[in-house]
């Protein structure tokens, strides 16, 4: 007996055409060009939030720190017998190294590979001023000698005038130097503002070979006042939001020819 089953069965199983395969190909290829910045999208945005997490942190251990001395802040590098840095001194109250590396930078290190300073934020250490004659600055303090404050001394909780419109501490500048992860500065060229959040992204380590990286992206910054902002890197620049007193008659550095509000 002729089993017709089996033959029909053959006759109907067939693989795709290559048309079939080149419409399915097409399609996997349009969706992943819309899928894949969406993802690239969340992961950065996941890494903004854990940067701004990490600066509301140090900003509690600062809080806690200046209470605890005479609401006095730290300098940014403190002269002694061993130095210190304004990282170091707010460990015993933040208890966690990493909370200072932003997950976009990555840990900054010297050329060596080593550590460099706390890996990753800097410190408002001298507003849109410096002297590099007398040493007078517009932020939270260099170290002793080098004040870099308003008063050439230590800074006073009382002393900042708008805390809640007051750059403390920031994320890093994109690309390699000396000073990056110890201090974050206003009074030089533009290529040392934050732009890691739409702009150039880490790891960084110092001698680099980097060009300067354009205004393009912004930064996570910690005011003194607690609370952390993201801010474009256009408006940082040269911003009176980097100057602990407002109204000094100080003169900004020829980088800023004016202070923006």
């Amino acid at each position: 007996m002729l089993n017709f089953s089996n033959s029909r069965t053959n006759a109907n199983a067939k693989g795709f055409t290559l048309i079939e395969l080149l419409v399915v190909i097409a399609i996997i290829t349009i969706l992943a060009a819309i899928l894949f910045p969406m993802f690239a999208r969340a992961r950065e945005n996941a890494r903004k939030a854990a940067c701004m997490s990490n600066l509301k942190q140090i900003g509690l251990g600062m809080a806690m720190y200046v209470q605890d001395n005479d609401e006095t802040f730290p300098v940014g590098w403190r002269d002694a017998a061993v130095d210190v840095y304004w990282y170091e001194v707010l460990q015993p109250y933040i208890k966690n190294k990493q909370v200072f590396v932003c997950p976009t930078a990555g840990q900054i290190t010297d050329d060596s590979g080593n550590v460099q300073h706390s890996g990753g934020y800097g410190y408002n250490i001298g507003g849109t001023h410096y002297n590099s004659t007398t040493w007078v600055g517009n932020g939270f303090g260099y170290r002793a000698g080098y004040w870099m404050t308003p008063s050439g001394g230590p800074l006073k909780l009382a002393a900042v005038e708008e805390a809640s419109s007051t750059f403390m501490v920031a994320d890093p500048a994109s690309f390699g130097y000396a000073s990056n992860g110890f201090a974050v500065v206003g009074y030089n060229a533009s290529k040392y503002m934050p732009v890691l959040h739409g702009g150039r992204v880490g790891p960084f380590a110092d001698g680099e070979s980097t060009a300067a990286p354009p205004l393009t992206g912004g930064g996570n910054y910690l005011f003194a006042d607690g609370h952390v902002k993201f801010i474009q890197a256009s408006q940082a620049f040269c911003s009176n939001m980097w100057n602990v007193n407002k109204t000094t008659g100080l003169t900004p550095t020829s980088y800023c020819s004016t202070i923006k509000p």
